[in-house]
């Protein structure tokens, strides 16, 4: 069953995310294994990731990862590789994390084949540790968006999205099976305009993308405002 953290403000929220990610990040350490993270985008998630970045220890055992891509070149602003170098990378470490950025991002499909292989190559089984992804007010997850047809992709591990109703028009994103089969899996919702959907989500709806990760989503993290308490 999925649990559901209700916090006071978009910042607690971050927070709690930073302390999650912290918290594998040491243990993964301590049992001298490598943890797969995959990171999502947008600006809460942004500021859970400036938090963690101060958290201090070796990283050389982390591997990051990217839930989804937009298709722009790199060192774009709109890039959310570009987005976690300069919050989660922005500290000098002499152990730094390993970023897995996409390959060629400008040609999607490209892009999509070359990440499935990188994957496949240092996560055999697609089983990520960590799974943090956002939600948007439509409902849509990483860049798995409400009747597009990546959602329909059952095999490979990440898929071009072409036509995005949200800019940049051209994106990668891993697959919902990938999505599902995360150890742990948190979402953030932030921000009234979310409220609907995030209820949605709740209630089942399974036109909504986020609400097809069942009980592959093991917790929530949301504001007041997205909880609909204010």
């Amino acid at each position: 069953m999925t649990r559901v953290c209700v916090f006071d403000d978009a910042e607690a929220v971050a927070r709690h995310a930073s302390d999650a990610l912290a918290l594998a990040i040491a243990d993964a350490r301590e049992r001298g294994h490598d943890t797969h993270i995959a990171l999502a985008g947008g600006g809460t998630p942004q500021r859970a990731y400036e938090l963690l970045s101060q958290v201090e220890g070796s990283w050389m055992h982390v591997h990051l990862w990217l839930g989804d891509e937009r298709c722009v070149p790199d060192g774009d602003p709109q890039s959310n590789a570009q987005m976690v170098r300069d919050s989660l990378l922005a500290t000098d470490r002499d152990e730094p994390p390993w970023l897995h950025a996409l390959h060629r991002p400008e040609q999607p499909e490209d892009a999509a084949w070359l990440y499935a292989q990188e994957i496949c190559e240092h996560v055999p089984d697609r089983v990520f540790d960590v799974m943090l992804l956002g939600m948007g007010p439509d409902g849509h997850t990483a860049s798995l968006f409400p009747g597009y047809p990546a959602l329909n992709v059952l095999e490979a591990p990440c898929v071009a999205v072409r036509d995005s109703p949200k800019p940049p028009p051209e994106r990668v994103t891993l697959s919902l099976p990938v999505l599902r089969a995360a150890r742990f899996t948190l979402l953030l919702v932030t921000g009234a305009e979310k409220a609907e959907a995030l209820a949605g989500v709740r209630a089942g709806d399974q036109s909504l993308p986020t609400a097809l990760l069942g009980e592959g989503l093991d917790e929530i993290a949301c504001d007041r405002a997205a909880a609909g308490e204010g």
